[in-house]
């Protein structure tokens, strides 16, 4: 049976649409760029699980999808880092794409609401940093806000994949998805088998691999208990102080404007007569960005961190449900106006601050991108390992264990270890770490980093 035009149509719209996207997110590459402390891990657990010697006893929590495509990007050796920009990149551009697509439909093919909703997410605090570092979380709002697209086709075998896909990133989906794949056990019953087979897979891939990684399936939970100094976790109050942090991620006149499906669905929730022409189904992405961020924030209250990246997701949820209530608002009398001004306002202030998570980028690319050069100088890794256990500073275990080939414990973060130490400042206003005992040789240096060695002084490049 042939293919009906409408839909190779469609498929060849979504070809051109990711090509594109692709293409975006490998031209940023021409500028520095650099992942950061937790996608640097997975590439090297990637690299790991490729060569069947997954070492997870130390660094931060697995995260199942990310591993497999650093696994697979792992072939390409010494580019593995930057094709893995390219992909949480795209994951990013994607979704502010995909949440102007998904408002612009909640709101009857509104051009304001998606362009509020695209803004809205790519002006969230924090997005432009993450996707330049390579986190997670411009992916996973990818794969979320494609479901919920998906779901509104009536296509929810591939909604279901596409959420199975997002809650192997984060495990704070899980409830959600849950939710939805008990809708669809009573609703899709054909669906109950693919169900079953998605909460299997879950399980399998969130559990199996940090068990033999590590010898402990929870590792991962217990990590996610050890905040960052300044975390909301560390805060009297974990819970009140994670949705301070949240509510500064998303703009301002679209968190107000998200009220606005809201009410609409809490009238015809209760018959009353509403006038303002909203579909019930707006108000679903602003309800759960509400209730993802009230988990985040419930969960720092019981131990995890809390942390504002982690609330990024609601944020944007919150933002495609702005995007329709701004859209709505415009229509009335000045509307527009007031809208648009609301919105600039805001913007011009988050455009600054883009700049600054640009620049704060650039220079952890900096710093990375002149660690090949240090080892190269201190006689490579074989003259490296023969010193000892390396050391370097916090947060660059991952990146120094990619360069040396090594798994993440083999790092340490004292120079008492005895080893090679890779010293440097993670910013350039930050102090030169790790300390080390006076009369220590330096044997090399980079751009960024100043080597040192005990044991290596017949060594010495000229730095």
């Amino acid at each position: 049976m042939s293919t009906p035009p409408h839909h190779d149509g469609r498929w060849a719209g979504a070809a051109i649409a990711a090509a594109t996207v692709t293409a975006a997110a490998a031209v940023s590459l021409l500028v520095p760029s650099a992942p950061a402390y937790d996608p640097w891990a997975w590439l090297v657990w990637g690299r790991e699980v490729a060569a069947l010697e997954l070492d997870t006893v130390d660094g931060p929590a697995w995260k199942p999808l990310p591993v497999a495509v650093t696994a697979l990007l792992s072939v390409a050796g010494a580019a593995a880092p930057g094709l893995w920009l390219v992909v949480a990149r795209a994951g990013a551009i994607a979704a502010v794409l995909l949440a102007a697509r998904l408002a612009w439909r909640l709101a009857g093919g509104s051009r304001v609401a998606a362009a509020a909703a695209g803004a809205g997410v790519a002006l969230s605090a924090g997005w432009a940093w993450h996707g330049a570092v390579g986190n997670s979380e411009g992916l996973f709002l990818a794969l979320v806000l494609g479901a919920a697209l998906a779901a509104t086709d009536d296509r929810h075998g591939r909604a279901l994949a596409l959420g199975v896909l997002a809650a192997l990133i984060r495990p704070e989906a899980w409830p959600f998805l849950g939710a939805y794949g008990l809708w669809l056990w009573v609703r899709r019953p054909a669906l109950r088998g693919w169900a079953v087979a998605g909460a299997i897979a879950l399980a399998v891939l969130w559990f199996v691999p940090e068990w033999l990684g590590s010898g402990d399936a929870l590792r991962s939970s217990a990590r996610a208990r050890v905040p960052n100094p300044g975390a909301p976790a560390t805060a009297a109050r974990p819970l009140l102080a994670s949705l301070e942090r949240a509510a500064a991620i998303p703009l301002p006149p679209l968190l107000a404007a998200a009220l606005v499906p809201l009410a609409a669905a809490g009238a015809r929730g209760a018959r009353i007569r509403w006038r303002a022409p909203v579909a019930p189904a707006a108000a679903v992405p602003a309800a759960a960005g509400l209730a993802w961020i009230a988990l985040v924030a419930l969960m720092a209250e019981v131990g995890y961190s809390g942390e504002p990246r982690y609330h990024v997701p609601g944020a944007a949820l919150i933002a495609v449900s702005g995007g329709v209530g701004l859209a709505r608002l415009a229509r009335a009398r000045a509307g527009t106006a007031l809208a648009v001004t609301a919105v600039a306002v805001f913007a011009a202030a988050r455009v600054d601050g883009m700049a600054s998570e640009l620049r704060r980028a650039a220079d952890e690319a900096a710093l990375f991108g002149s660690l090949d050069e240090a080892v190269g100088r201190a006689g490579g890794r074989a003259a490296v390992l023969a010193c000892g256990r390396p050391v370097t500073g916090p947060l660059r275990g991952p990146a120094l264990a990619w360069a040396l080939h090594v798994p993440k414990r083999r790092v340490a973060f004292e120079a008492a270890a005895g080893g090679v130490v890779f010293r440097s400042r993670i910013r350039t206003t930050a102090s030169v770490q790790p300390p080390v005992p006076d009369g220590m040789p330096v044997i090399a240096r980079s751009a960024r980093w100043e080597v040192r060695a005990p044991c290596a002084a017949d060594r010495v490049r000229h730095p």
